[in-house]
């Protein structure tokens, strides 16, 4: 049977219509979750977000999730009683509805009162406000309080009172202490640098952007024996150059203070094998397409006459060599994972993924290399390190069923273990140690404010 052209075209189209609008009511489709705790004021929500709800009068809730193609962890929590997690999978998620009802369980405060010093919250934000960021500057608590689109730097003492506070028309995400002690608000866009007077008053220093943030101030790790330790990352999304050392991922050198010049020596670096392979065999493939181009197109082949100069994106001259490029450069951004702890006498740098620790001396010189050893809990280790500034400690992270267990690193056997609970609640936003305690950011979707938690860790 013939089919014309003009029929044809009319049949794909209402194809594909069919098919966009299947698309779309099934992309729309949502799961309601419902319940009864028995309970008034039971916090809801989904675990890393600001979404969710609370049970009303008579303890029965609601919360449709649109979002059912992938695992979703539901938080439930309530003053006064015990933080629960309830996990939903994909095919779960599904269904049209899910009835979550159960009974919550009362906390006794007075067995929990031997390990946290104080059940109730630390510091609550504003109405409608969110914690962003927690960090200590001499002795106090500096806290960024959002809301839409504006942010406010909070001043506390370590008893959580208020001092100062000033707000700004622009939003920040993060504070930022560097190694000259500087405040730095970071925004997605702009940074914006601050100070504390002799009372406590915060004063703007000036604003910057976000580029020069990452160039000029997060280079810097740690100040060590007269000299400004840097770290150089030799992969980074704006540099596309293909290299000798291309398969670097990270180095590390020193700038002595007192020097002129300001030269800088190498420390140490850190090779990822494994994406050196990666990158080597992408770039066979970009080559190869890159020279097959130039004899179709009879122009010059920079690479063989030796006047390319590295660069990577100016190669990109067809689709299909775009592409090689942009994974070649998707390869190259990836970065290791490197702890750099300082102590009295020797910095250590570690490597996250292979546990190796570098052990570098007051002279700048590499004193010793070997594995870091993680006691127990190893599958909870979270390979980070967190150090108290006030104590001079260090600590191992560790997550496990949701809630923060942190163990005493030893810098001189380069061993760690799991020992204490370090937070009240399941997944909290921000995970700060500071002056023997650890400070836990969550926000309460019930109340619609930021709340930080407290426990004592010694």
């Amino acid at each position: 049977m013939f089919i014309s052209k003009t029929l044809m075209k009319k049949i794909s189209t209402l194809i594909f219509l069919l098919f966009f609008l299947t698309s779309t009511l099934f992309a729309q489709t949502k799961t309601t979750i419902y319940g009864n705790l028995g309970i008034e004021n039971v916090n809801i929500s989904v675990v890393n977000t600001q979404y969710g709800t609370s049970t009303d009068a008579k303890g029965h809730y609601e919360l449709p999730l649109y979002h059912n193609e992938k695992e979703t962890a539901l938080y439930y929590s309530c003053i006064g009683f015990q933080d629960t997690i309830v996990i939903l999978t994909p095919k779960q998620l599904q269904r049209d509805s899910i009835n979550i009802s159960f009974n919550m369980r009362k906390i006794d405060y007075e067995i929990q009162e031997v390990s946290i010093t104080a059940n109730s919250d630390f510091f609550r934000s504003g109405l409608a406000k969110n914690i962003a960021d927690i960090a200590f500057h001499d002795n106090k608590i500096l806290l960024l309080e959002n809301r839409t689109k504006t942010s406010s730097l909070i001043v506390l003492d370590t008893n959580g009172v208020e001092e100062n506070r000033k707000s700004f028309d622009n939003f920040y995400e993060q504070i930022y202490i560097d190694s000259f002690n500087d405040i730095i608000l970071v925004g997605q866009d702009s940074c914006l640098q601050v100070w504390q007077n002799e009372d406590n008053v915060i004063q703007t220093v000036a604003s910057f952007s976000r580029e020069d943030y990452r160039e000029k101030l997060l280079r810097i790790v740690c100040e060590f024996n007269g000299a400004y330790i840097i770290k150089n990352e030799v992969h980074d999304r704006s540099v596309y150059y293909l290299k000798h050392n291309h398969g670097k991922t990270q180095s590390f050198s020193y700038i002595l203070k007192d020097d002129p010049e300001k030269k800088p020596n190498q420390l140490c670096y850190f090779l990822d094998t494994i994406g050196y392979n990666v990158c080597q065999a992408q770039w066979m493939s970009i080559q190869s397409e890159y020279h097959n181009y130039t004899r179709e197109k009879g122009c010059v082949d920079v690479i063989n006459d030796g006047v390319w100069d590295g660069y990577m994106v100016a190669l990109a001259e067809t689709p299909k060599l775009i592409a090689l490029v942009q994974a070649y450069c998707h390869f190259e951004a990836k970065e290791y994972h490197i702890a750099t702890l300082k102590f009295d006498n020797f910095i250590q740098f570690i490597d996250l993924d292979r546990l190796d620790i570098i052990e570098i001396g007051s002279d700048f010189k590499v004193t010793q290399r070997r594995k870091l050893k993680v006691l127990s809990g190893e599958k909870h280790f979270k390979n980070q390190f967190l150090t108290d500034e006030a104590t001079g400690k260090t600590y191992g992270l560790f997550t496990k069923d949701g809630i923060n267990y942190i163990g005493l690193y030893n810098p001189e056997k380069g061993t760690v273990s799991m020992e204490k609970k370090a937070c009240k609640g399941i997944y909290p936003k921000v995970f700060k140690i500071y002056g023997g305690y650890a400070y836990s950011v969550y926000f309460n979707s019930g109340l619609k404010r930021g709340i930080i938690n407290r426990v004592k860790i010694e």
